[in-house]
């Protein structure tokens, strides 16, 4: 498919009439009214049109490296979110000092406001025919997480979060931002406090977390002591499930910051608590991309059996890990 391959084919099969479907955005309908949160919410949802189309379509997928895959799908959909942005922010977005960081096309991480862009996270899983993956977007303001979109593509769900107004999850159906019949919920995170009656997601993306021999032992306790652990393959909406109360805890190592920022925002809106894995929360430690997301309640846990961990911890007999 060649330049603008996929962008046209949006427009031809949007409505199946060789039309685009435009996105409705009616007063009131977000659960957070926020210009920024708005402008990203839709930026998404064109974004995760893309997705829609085209999953199960794309066969072949370019290696940025042995572990990292793009496609086409990729780059068209960061450039509709760019366009998105810019179109809707106007002469505000130099005026506003704004900047966009992207997946694909890079860009800078500093400015007034800053766009952190992921518009495929899981593009493996998309590529291979897995239906977990995401759109991410984070605003930055004044060097501060300000607003955050999660929007999981296949099922239209899309989660918000804007600082100190809260987290909140919700349906659209791509035409409008809301679908008419979903009804907003407010997120929060679980209230679990026992290590052993816990859930957890973790990530191992690339081949130097293998090395991580405290991490990877830890791991070896949490799929044996608690009640599991889950491996799925994007980042973004396994982070975001911590926020909406499906994991009690998620940890992923050397990512980057398009993959985590949105949702250290939505995860402690939504109760939680967010930090590298020195304990640090502050964005820059953030977003290095090395995160564990909590309910709050089990950090403390999680980081005790951290540091415990080792590599004898991947040799001895499980039994003996017993806490």
């Amino acid at each position: 498919m060649g330049s603008n391959g996929v962008l046209s084919a949006l427009a031809q099969e949007g409505d199946g009439n060789g039309e685009s479907v435009e996105i409705e955005d009616l007063q009131g309908q977000m659960p957070i009214e926020d210009r920024y949160l708005r402008i990203a919410v839709l930026a998404t949802a064109k974004a995760a049109q893309l997705h829609q189309n085209y999953f199960g379509e794309i066969g072949e997928a370019e290696e940025k490296d042995s572990q990292n895959l793009l496609t086409e799908v990729d780059t068209e959909a960061e450039t509709l979110i760019r366009d998105t942005i810019t179109e809707e922010l106007g002469d505000d977005f130099e005026e506003e000092n704004h900047a966009l960081y992207g997946e694909e096309q890079g860009g800078q991480l500093e400015g007034g406001y800053v766009w952190i862009i992921d518009p495929l996270d899981g593009t493996t899983n998309f590529s291979k025919g897995i239906p977990h993956f995401g759109v991410n977007i984070a605003v930055t303001k004044d060097g501060e997480l300000y607003a955050a979109v999660m929007y999981y593509s296949l099922r239209d769900e899309v989660y918000v979060a804007v600082r100190d107004e809260g987290a909140y999850k919700f349906r659209s159906d791509g035409y409008d931002l809301v679908a008419e019949d979903s009804e907003p919920t407010e997120l929060s995170v679980t209230d679990t406090e026992a290590i052993e009656d816990s859930f957890h997601g973790v990530g191992f993306y690339l081949k130097e977390t293998a090395n991580d021999f405290d991490y990877m032992g830890l791991w070896r306790y949490l799929f044996s002591y608690t009640q599991g652990t889950r491996l799925l393959g994007a980042a973004a909406p396994d982070l975001a499930f911590v926020s909406e109360g499906v994991f009690d805890t998620v940890s992923v190592k050397d990512l980057k910051p398009v993959d985590v920022a949105p949702e250290a925002l939505l995860v402690r809106e939504a109760g939680g608590t967010v930090t590298d894995f020195d304990g640090n929360a502050d964005l820059d430690s953030i977003l290095a991309g090395s995160v564990v997301a909590s309910n709050g309640k089990l950090h403390d846990d999680f980081f005790d059996l951290l540091e415990d961990s080792g590599k004898d911890w991947l040799t001895r007999p499980i039994d003996t890990l017993e806490r």
